[in-house]
């Protein structure tokens, strides 16, 4: 029994002794034995210390629990973040404060190797093909399927309509991937990323695809905040809202939608005088709103202009030939309530109160009226 025992504890000794060994060769197993991840950065950065951000998505979709921020400094040309390994991939963001944000990349858990120049503003993310977690493995695949090329077109667009349009394949694009990988944590941390630059606004898309993700992924913080806050724009209705606004006389005025009652479809349009994509856009309403004011289409535009900007206000309004009515939301205070920060931002509803589209497009909205009131 006695020698039984001496047996047992030489074995345990040794094989913990061999996974020492092995892990300090591989770095991999003893990071995750530790609930560990490391990342280790290659980089050419003039600045002292480099940051690591959760893909700068807003904070409302992350969990609370995890660290946000991982700010280390440069030591010869490498950075080392670490960390507890997260419960999931995430998708992070290298800062370099004189540059900007990296190109996104993931990890799982284990140790990351990468590369991030920044010389001459070079913010493309290279990581070691043996050091590439099964999840920057997908995200890679996705962007050789088309994702950087549309995301690029969209860059340059010179119109609304035209990055509209390619959201709308980008978007298409992450869905159909996500149907052919439902446990891919790719699409969700895409789908954070885009719905935080834009301002959080319904993405009928995107909530309609929600269910499409394996109940692992549905487990997840990540997913549950996100699925809250398309509901929240999903339930958003103008209908009952009283907004209090100024009109074009400047006199406060109380404006619901049920004023309208004479109107089939009415174009709510927020914006402001100094925004140049909404003064790209506006002249399009113009042959639109003179062909069918008279037959139940109204335009109602609310300009979220700061105190200073008023007179500018009335003057492009003037100046411009914007012939629908006009209210002032003054310092933006009922829009925010909203969660409206992006602009232009439009709603087309119907009588109810009901959103039929959100930033519909000049053509768009010009076939749709054809097609119901011509």
């Amino acid at each position: 029994m006695k020698n039984s025992k001496i047996v047992r504890k030489s074995l345990m000794i040794t094989m913990i002794s061999l996974t020492i060994f092995s892990c300090k060769e591989s770095n991999c197993e003893f990071e995750i034995a530790k609930n560990e991840f490391e990342v280790v950065l290659k980089t050419e950065s003039k600045t002292d210390s480099l940051s690591m951000y959760p893909s700068f998505v807003s904070k409302k979709f992350l969990d609370s629990t995890y660290t946000m921020l991982f700010k280390e400094p440069i030591q010869n040309g490498i950075v080392k973040f670490k960390g507890d390994k997260p419960s999931h991939p995430v998708m992070f963001d290298i800062l370099d404060d004189n540059i900007g944000l990296s190109d996104k990349f993931f990890i799982d858990n284990g140790s990351t190797e990468l590369s991030v120049s920044f010389l001459n503003e070079d913010t493309k993310v290279i990581v070691s093909d043996n050091k590439k977690s099964k999840t920057q493995k997908e995200y890679e695949l996705l962007k050789r399927e088309g994702l950087d090329s549309i995301e690029n077109l969209r860059s340059k667009a010179d119109s609304v309509d035209e990055r509209r349009k390619f959201s709308i394949i980008r978007d298409t694009l992450i869905v159909d991937f996500l149907n052919e990988n439902p446990n891919s944590y790719v699409p969700l941390w895409l789908i954070a990323n885009y719905f935080s630059f834009g301002s959080q606004q319904y993405n009928k898309l995107y909530d309609e695809s929600m269910p499409l993700f394996s109940n692992e992924i549905k487990k997840t913080e990540l997913f549950k905040n996100i699925e809250t806050s398309l509901k929240e724009g999903r339930d958003f209705s103008i209908q009952n809202k009283e907004l209090s606004l100024k009109n074009i006389g400047l006199a406060d005025v109380q404006f619901k939608l049920s004023s309208l009652n004479n109107s089939k479809y009415i174009l709510i349009d927020f914006w402001f005088s100094n925004c140049g994509p909404c003064l790209l856009e506006m002249p399009k309403y113009i042959p639109i709103y003179e062909k069918y004011k008279g037959v139940g289409f109204e335009i109602v535009s609310i300009s979220v202009d700061k105190s200073s900007k008023i007179e500018d206000w009335k003057t492009i309004i003037n100046e411009k030939g914007f012939n629908w009515i006009h209210y002032l939301d003054e310092n933006g205070v009922e829009t925010k309530k909203m969660n409206i920060n992006s602009f232009p931002t439009t709603f087309l509803v119907n009588d109810e109160g009901e959103i039929i589209e959100k930033n519909m497009t000049s053509e768009k909205l010009k076939r749709f009226l054809s097609l119901k009131l011509d």
